[in-house]
């Protein structure tokens, strides 16, 4: 069921909300702004289509890019991005929900939706979980791979292969200065935007393994909310 179809008759209890958040941001020069976005949204649309007392929610595109330095993005300050999370948990409570898996796309927003989880959770029965996306199914690739790397791009071209620029591909291998995203930016850090080791490439196969982890661990998440007691 998604929230922007619904009529209000149709809200019931005992529904889990699904928010979908992401970025829009450069992924290297191969990929679009949106990647974040686009797999978060994905992500959330599939565990709708498997479980009925989920309440899709519309995607959240703009989260906070600031370590991208120079590199182009388009993006709001994190007080901005825990004031808008808390307002929607807050008026979700209203909805009658058990409570809310936030699907989130951009490791620039996990320590924001920790915050913001954590105001939300220790205020009532109404709970909010989050799965950030970022690293899961890492392991199907060599290499570390933060930003615009391997994973990421066998991730869009499962889903959106027309929106992944094939030709414009980094070649050779690729490394990154440390303290990337930590202390240092993506254009500080990083080559051409992209942070990651190693050869870029695009494992369709590979892409469609990480993205059944990724709802698999967001059905669990669904799963989780409805089994906390007193929700």
């Amino acid at each position: 069921m998604k929230l922007l179809e619904v009529i209000k008759g149709e809200l019931t209890s005992g529904m889990v909300g699904l928010l979908p958040v992401g970025s829009v941001e450069q992924h290297g020069p191969h990929l679009p702004l949106g990647t974040d976005s686009l797999i978060a949204e994905t992500v959330a649309r599939k565990v709708e289509e498997l479980e009925e007392k989920v309440l899709l929610f519309p995607t959240l595109y703009y989260g906070c890019s600031t370590e991208h330095g120079a590199l182009p993005y388009v993006g709001v300050s994190y007080e901005t991005l825990l004031k808008v999370l808390t307002d929607i948990a807050e008026s979700s409570r209203r909805l009658g929900l058990l409570g809310l898996v936030i699907v989130n796309g951009h490791g620039g927003n996990e320590a924001v939706l920790e915050v913001a989880s954590r105001k939300v959770n220790f205020g009532g029965k109404f709970k909010v979980l989050v799965v950030n996306l970022q690293g899961i199914g890492s392991h199907l690739f060599p290499g570390k791979d933060l930003h615009a790397g391997s994973v990421e791009t066998s991730l869009v071209k499962s889903v959106y292969p027309d929106l992944v620029k094939d030709n414009l591909i980094p070649k050779g291998e690729m490394k990154f200065k440390e303290g990337v995203f930590e202390t240092i930016t993506a254009d500080e850090g990083g080559q051409d935007g992209v942070v990651a080791e190693g050869r870029i490439y695009a494992d369709q196969e590979r892409g469609r393994k990480v993205l059944e982890e990724m709802i698999r661990k967001t059905m669990e998440a669904v799963k989780r909310i409805m089994m906390i007691p007193g929700t």
